[in-house]
C-alpha cells in the first residue's frame, strides 16, 4: 500500500520533495559541465614560463648548452695535444689522441657546404623555432574562417560581390574554445606542444622563441576579446610619452587580429622559411650583367646599365661591397635601392659582387679581395671607359679595405706617372680605427679576445672557410636582444597594410648570409680588427713595383692627392661606431676646411640611424641626397708625377696571374705539416724595419670629440702629411664642366712640401 523512498512513506508530499532534488541535480551537473570560460590570464597561466619567458632578465640570448659544447671541446683538444707531445718521443702516432676529432671536422665542412648551422645545438634550435612557428600557425587557422571581400558595382551598375576572400576569426570558434568543456579540453592539448618545444629549447633569454612566445601570447588576448591584466605582458602595444596608452582596449585587440591574420595570409610566422621562400622575397630593383673577363673565383664585376631615357653624365661609378652578406645590400627593392637612385643621375655604374666563397678560395689571402680584385675591375673599367674618372661608394668593410688599396693607389701613380683617376669616396658606416678607447670596437674586440680561437677556427674552418652562421653569433654577441628583437620588430609591424611584403627582400638578404675565406678572415680579425694596422700605417699590400711590395701603406699620401672622402656614419651603429668612422677626419682634402667655404672638401655625417639603414625609404632618400650633393662638388683633378713610359699588364693578364699564384700557394700549403700549414709571414705581411710616417703619429693628433647632435656635418682644417718627403705633382685645375669631367693634363710641374701640423677638426650642425 505504501512505497517507501529513504524512509519515507510516498505521498504527495514526497513527489514534491523527490521532484525538487531532481531539479537541484540538474542544475548541479549543469553548472560541472559549463565551467567558467577561460580568460588570457589562464590561458598564459596554463602555457607556463620556460626560458623563452627571460626568468632571469638577461640582456641578451644565452646559448648555454652550445656555450657548454665549445668549453668541453677546448679542454679535450688541449689534453689531447699534450699527451701526445709527451708521447710522440716514444714512437705512438698522434692519431691515436686526436683522431676523434676528425668526424667532428668533417661534419662541419659538410655543413658547411651545405649552408647548414655548423653547431649541432643551434639547428636543433632553428628546428625547434620552426615547429614552433608551424603549430602556431596551424592554431590560428583553427579560430578563422574566409569571408567574402567588399560588395561593389560592375559595369551596369548592378551590385556584385567580390570574388575575392579573406580571413577573419570566428567568434563562434573563439567561444567554443574558451567556455565549453569539449573546447577547453581540445585548447589546453594545443598549449601542451608549445610548452614541451619550450622546455627543449637549448637557449634562453632573448631568442627567437621569446619572440615567437609574444605571438602566441597575442593570440590568447584575440580569442579571449580581453588584455592581460598587467600592463607589461601586453606585446606590441605602445605608450604615450605620459605612461598612457596609444590606443584602447578595443583597438589593441583588432590590431593583433589584423597582425595574426597578415602573418597566416603570407605564411610568415616562421620568418626564416618566409625569407628564404616567399614570392615577396626577391632581391634586386635593377638588371644587371656580368662584365667579360671578370670572373675570378666566386667574384665577379657587375654592370648596370641606365635606364631609357637617363643621359649619362660622363662618370663612373664604382660600388665596393663588404666580403659579409650578399652585395644586394646596395640594391635591396625598388625604392630600397642605392644602385636604382644613382643610376638615375646617369652614371655608368659597376658593383663588386664576392658571390659565396667556396673551399678552393680557403687559402686566399686579404690582399687578395683588397688589392688583386680592385686593380683587375678598375683597370676593366678604365678600358670601357678611358676618358671617364671613377668615384667609388662603398659600405662597411668594403671601405675598410678600399682605403688602404686607394693609398696604394696613389703610392704607385707618383712613381709612374699613372693617373689615379679618383677622385671622390663615399663611405657608408665603414670603419678605420679599431682600438679599446674612441672608436667603440672595445665590446667586439673584448669578445674576440675571450672567445676567439685562431687555431680552433683553423681546425675546423680552414678548409671550407667560416659560416655565415659563425659570423652572425659573434654580431649578436655586442648587441644584445638582437635575436628577439629583429623577428618582435617584424611581426610588431605585420598589422600595417603591405608591411609583410614590404619587409620580405631585407629579411631574404638577412637570412642569405655568405662564408667568408678561411685565411682572409684570420687576417682581418688579427691584422685589422686586433692590430688596427690601417690606422697606425702598418698594413701591408702587394704591388707591381718592387719598391712596394709587401711593405706598408702610407695611408698620408690621401692627403696630397686631393681626394675628397665623405662618411655617412650612424649613431645607433654597433658594427660600425661613430668613433671608428674616422677617415673623412684624418685624410683627404682637409686643409683649410672651416665652414665649407672651399669646393670639393671632405665630408662626415652623423644621423640617429642603424648601420643598415638603407632598408628605410626615408633615410635612404636622405643619404642619397646627401651623396649626390657631395659627388656634385667636385675636387680639382690630380696628377701623379710624370715618369717614363712603362708597359702595362691588361687586366684579364693581371687577374690569371693572381689565380695562378693563389692556386700555387693554396697546393703547397696542402701538403705541409700543421706547423707549416700556418699562416707563414709573406712578403706581403712581414713588417719591414722601416721608420714610421705621420701616418703612425700619435692617435692624439687625429682625436676629435663627436658632439652629442642628430645630425652634424665635419669640417677640418689642416692635412696630417709628412714632413720627410717632398714630392713632385702635376697641378691642374678642370676646365671642363662637371658632367664630362676628363682628366686634363697640364705640362707645368710644381714642387710641393707641407709639414705636419696638428688635425684641427671642426663640426657645424647641418
Amino acid at each position: 500500500m505504501f512505497t517507501t523512498f529513504n524512509g519515507l512513506p510516498y505521498t504527495k508530499y514526497a513527489k514534491l520533495f523527490i521532484n525538487a532534488k531532481s531539479k537541484r541535480d540538474e542544475t548541479l551537473n549543469a553548472k560541472v559541465l559549463s565551467p567558467s570560460p577561460l580568460s588570457a590570464d589562464a590561458l598564459k597561466l596554463a602555457l607556463m614560463v620556460s626560458g623563452a619567458d627571460n626568468p632571469s632578465h638577461l640582456k641578451g640570448a644565452r646559448h648555454w648548452q652550445s656555450d657548454l659544447n665549445g668549453f668541453w671541446l677546448k679542454q679535450m683538444l688541449k689534453v689531447s695535444h699534450t699527451q701526445s707531445t709527451l708521447l710522440r718521443p716514444f714512437g705512438i702516432p698522434s692519431s691515436l689522441f686526436t683522431g676523434w676529432v676528425h668526424p667532428l671536422v668533417e661534419a662541419t665542412r659538410k655543413a658547411v657546404a651545405e649552408g647548414q648551422n655548423p653547431d649541432l645545438i643551434a639547428r636543433d634550435d632553428e628546428r625547434i623555432d620552426s615547429t614552433y612557428a608551424a603549430e602556431l600557425k596551424a592554431l590560428v587557422r583553427q579560430f578563422t574562417q574566409p569571408v567574402l571581400g567588399k560588395s561593389g558595382q560592375d559595369e551596369a551598375g548592378q551590385e556584385k560581390a567580390d570574388q575575392n576572400t579573406a580571413l577573419a576569426f570566428n567568434p563562434e570558434t573563439c567561444r567554443w574554445a574558451c567556455e565549453t568543456p569539449q573546447g577547453q579540453s581540445w585548447l589546453l592539448s594545443q598549449l601542451q606542444q608549445f610548452r614541451q618545444l619550450e622546455w627543449q629549447y637549448h637557449s634562453q633569454g632573448k631568442t627567437h622563441l621569446a619572440a615567437l612566445k609574444d605571438l602566441l601570447s597575442s593570440l590568447f588576448q584575440v580569442i579571449t576579446s580581453e588584455v592581460f591584466s598587467n600592463p607589461e605582458d601586453q606585446p606590441y602595444r605602445k605608450t604615450q610619452p605620459d605612461g598612457q596608452w596609444r590606443d584602447s582596449d578595443a583597438e589593441y585587440l583588432q590590431a593583433c587580429a589584423d597582425r595574426l591574420l597578415a602573418l597566416l595570409e603570407h605564411d610568415a610566422f616562421d620568418v626564416r622559411r618566409f625569407a628564404l621562400s616567399s614570392p615577396h622575397a626577391v632581391l634586386g630593383a635593377s638588371q644587371w650583367q656580368t662584365v667579360p673577363g671578370s670572373e675570378l673565383y666566386s667574384v665577379k664585376l657587375r654592370h648596370y646599365p641606365r635606364p631609357e631615357g637617363v643621359k649619362a653624365n660622363g662618370k663612373t661609378l664604382y660600388l665596393a661591397s663588404p666580403m659579409i652578406n650578399r652585395c644586394e645590400l646596395f640594391d635591396l627593392a625598388p625604392g630600397k635601392s642605392v644602385i636604382e637612385g644613382m643610376l638615375k643621375l646617369g652614371y655608368d655604374l659597376y658593383l663588386v659582387d664576392y658571390g659565396n666563397p667556396e673551399a678552393d678560395q680557403c687559402e686566399l689571402s686579404l690582399d687578395f679581395y683588397g688589392k688583386t680584385i680592385h686593380d683587375t675591375y678598375l683597370d676593366l673599367i678604365l678600358e670601357r671607359h678611358p676618358e671617364q674618372n671613377i668615384e667609388v661608394m662603398a659600405y662597411c668593410m668594403g671601405g675598410t679595405l678600399f682605403m688602404p688599396y686607394l693609398a696604394r693607389r696613389i703610392e704607385e701613380a707618383q712613381i709612374t706617372g699613372k693617373d689615379v683617376r679618383i677622385r671622390q669616396v663615399v663611405l657608408m658606416t665603414s670603419p678605420i680605427l679599431f682600438d679599446d678607447d674612441e672608436s667603440g670596437h672595445k665590446p667586439m674586440r673584448d669578445v674576440i679576445r675571450q672567445d676567439y680561437d685562431a687555431d680552433l677556427m683553423t681546425l675546423f674552418f680552414g678548409q671550407c672557410n667560416v659560416a655565415p652562421q659563425t659570423l652572425e653569433l659573434g654580431m649578436h654577441a655586442i648587441q644584445p636582444g638582437v635575436d628577439q628583437s629583429v623577428l618582435e620588430g617584424f611581426y610588431a609591424r605585420a598589422n600595417f597594410p603591405d608591411a609583410v611584403q614590404d619587409a620580405a627582400p631585407f629579411l631574404k638578404w638577412l637570412h642569405s648570409g655568405t662564408r667568408f675565406p678561411a685565411r682572409s678572415h684570420k687576417e682581418w680579425i688579427n691584422n685589422v680588427f686586433i692590430g688596427n694596422q690601417i690606422w697606425e700605417g702598418e698594413y701591408c699590400l702587394s704591388s707591381d713595383l718592387p719598391e712596394l711590395d709587401g711593405k706598408p701603406v702610407n695611408m698620408d699620401v690621401l692627403n696630397s692627392a686631393d681626394i675628397a672622402l665623405f662618411d655617412y656614419c650612424g649613431q645607433r651603429d654597433p658594427i660600425a661606431p661613430v668613433g671608428s668612422c674616422k677617415t673623412s677626419e684624418r685624410w683627404g682634402r682637409r686643409d683649410n676646411n672651416h665652414r665649407m667655404v672651399r669646393s670639393g672638401l671632405n665630408r662626415t655625417i652623423e644621423k640617429n640611424i642603424g648601420h643598415i639603414f638603407v632598408v628605410s625609404h626615408k633615410l635612404l632618400d636622405e643619404f642619397l641626397d646627401a651623396v649626390t650633393d657631395f659627388l656634385a662638388d667636385e675636387p680639382p683633378a690630380y696628377q701623379g708625377k710624370k715618369a717614363p713610359a712603362t708597359k702595362v699588364k691588361t687586366a684579364v693578364a693581371k687577374a690569371k696571374t693572381a689565380v695562378a699564384k693563389a692556386k700555387t700557394t693554396a697546393s703547397t700549403r696542402k701538403t705541409t705539416t700543421k706547423a707549416a700549414a700556418a699562416p707563414a709571414k709573406t712578403a706581403s705581411t712581414r713588417k719591414p724595419a722601416v721608420r714610421k710616417t705621420a701616418a703612425s703619429a700619435p692617435k692624439a693628433a687625429a682625436k676629435t670629440t663627436a658632439p652629442a647632435k642628430a645630425v652634424t656635418e665635419t669640417t677640418n682644417s689642416a692635412a696630417v702629411e709628412p714632413a720627410t718627403k717632398t714630392t713632385q705633382a702635376k697641378v691642374t685645375e678642370p676646365a671642363v664642366s662637371k658632367t664630362t669631367a676628363p682628366a686634363v693634363k697640364a705640362e707645368a710641374e710644381t714642387e710641393m712640401a707641407k709639414t705636419n701640423s696638428t688635425a684641427v677638426d671642426k663640426k657645424d650642425q647641418v
